[in-house]
């Protein structure tokens, strides 16, 4: 099975230093997700520092595709991952994303250069038309076999059973 990550922009009304969460959803319902969100990470093991702000990924998404381009682009995600969730970087930051590009051997300077240019812009708002041609609206978002749309964060079974849905023998 092939798994193509493609660049989505949540929040592009998000400026360069965030929306604060709770002005976003509101005090009572930021603190059920992050419940919720810390709830999910421990009962897997994953470390996971919620922020108290909305990030503007768009300079992120660019740094991955710079990644992609480049034949590093599954270190650079996890590393992306890892320093939003872990809470070792700021993704709408280019020093940090430059950081954290070095760290998976990427030109520091190169990138540097194309996250401060928007050089993959095209690229990003392309990503969110088709992706909201086909119904997503929100992160993650899978699409399996071009037939199958599960949106949001799920539980393991829901995508286990897709993917012997769409591996079973055809009856």
């Amino acid at each position: 099975m092939n798994v193509t990550w493609l660049p989505y922009e949540l929040h592009p009304e998000a400026p360069p230093e965030g929306i604060p969460r709770e002005r976003y959803f509101g005090g009572e319902r930021s603190q059920r997700m992050r419940e919720h969100m810390q709830s999910i990470a421990a009962s897997v093991g994953l470390t996971m520092q919620t922020r108290d702000v909305i990030i503007n990924s768009r300079r992120a998404l660019g740094a991955a595709e710079f990644a992609r381009e480049r034949g590093r682009f599954e270190a650079m995600h996890h590393a992306l991952f890892e320093a939003h969730w872990e809470g070792k970087g700021k993704l709408e930051d280019a020093d940090d994303l430059v950081r954290i590009g070095e760290g998976v051997g990427l030109d520091g300077a190169e990138l540097r250069e194309a996250v401060e240019t928007n050089r993959y812009d095209e690229v990003i708002d392309d990503n969110r038309r088709l992706a909201s041609s086909v119904g997503i609206d929100a992160i993650p978002a899978h699409v399996f076999d071009r037939r199958f749309l599960v949106l949001g964060a799920q539980p393991f079974d829901v995508l286990k059973q897709v993917v012997e849905r769409i591996t079973a023998p055809a009856e």
